[in-house]
């Protein structure tokens, strides 16, 4: 999809906006259950029953290694069903158990899954956290190279071209990725704000450029904003001016830049100087 401007220029249509946290941890949901149903198709047929390469207990074996396969997909359903709101006591219900009984099996592996979310190692230029222990790493960052264990949107379309193959989908093109709620631009512009101001508490000097990024990718955040809601989408808020701010994280972006190439080419001081590092830049 493209977008005119005023001028008659036709420009590409802005990347999609990553997953949200609540489509990740559907994303790792559908996934185990594509493991559990891949195990238990394969052991339908019967043609390899004679033969001499399946030993005694392999179906038991194999029903068992389901049966685990199960067991996981029935922990990511939890941490889906809490991160769609879904309360303990209804987990518990749907379940047959107390409260109690379902936090006990389900509040750590519920904990594992936010805390990369929560406090990651990092945070893509996007504002979305980035931390190896994310299933499937980075979920999205334009111009980021995919992580050796994958991405989300690589998965996604991984699971969408499986359940195609399968019957009562074929006539689907997105039947997993379709689905999956993407953040807003109001959010994005919201957690670029919080990886600004993370930068600045986890650094004592935050990269320059670093943070020229953020601002910068902030601009044109609040820039989309307005050709979304000039397209229909939702109404901007009246009190803020969307092109001053847009002009202003450019403005901060550029001044950082700024900043940082006059301290790189500053000439070195003689030794003993007096100039540290806290005053190489004003």
């Amino acid at each position: 999809m493209t977008e005119t401007s005023p001028a008659g220029d036709v420009t590409p249509e802005p990347p999609p906006h990553p997953y949200t946290e609540t489509a990740l941890a559907r994303l790792m949901l559908s996934y185990a259950l594509r493991e559990t149903a891949e195990t238990a198709l394969s052991g339908m047929a019967t043609g390899d029953d004679a033969s001499s390469t399946v030993g005694p207990g392999d179906y038991v074996r194999e029903a068992a290694r389901l049966a685990r396969l199960a067991e996981d997909a029935q922990r990511w359903a939890a941490i889906y069903e809490r991160e769609r709101g879904t309360s303990w006591e209804e987990i518990g219900e749907a379940l047959g158990i107390s409260k109690q009984s379902a936090h006990t099996r389900f509040a750590d592996h519920v904990k594992r899954w936010r805390a990369p979310l929560d406090q990651p190692a990092r945070l893509l230029p996007d504002g979305t956290p980035d931390d190896e222990r994310i299933p499937y790493g980075a979920r999205y960052a334009p111009g980021a190279a995919v992580p050796a264990n994958g991405s989300a949107e690589k998965t996604a379309a991984d699971l969408d071209r499986w359940l195609c193959r399968h019957d009562g989908w074929a006539d689907q093109e997105h039947p997993v990725s379709a689905g999956l709620p993407r953040y807003s631009t109001l959010e994005m512009s919201l957690l670029v704000g919080h990886a600004v101001h993370r930068m600045r508490i986890d650094r004592l000097l935050p990269d320059p450029h670093a943070e020229a990024d953020l601002w910068e990718v902030h601009a044109e955040l609040q820039e989309r904003m307005i050709r979304e809601s000039e397209r229909g989408g939702l109404p901007l808020h009246p009190k803020i001016d969307y092109s001053l701010e847009a002009a202003r994280s450019r403005a901060r972006a550029a001044a950082l830049r700024e900043a940082a190439g006059r301290a790189n080419t500053r000439d070195p001081q003689p030794a003993g100087s007096g100039e540290g590092i806290g005053e190489s830049v004003r």
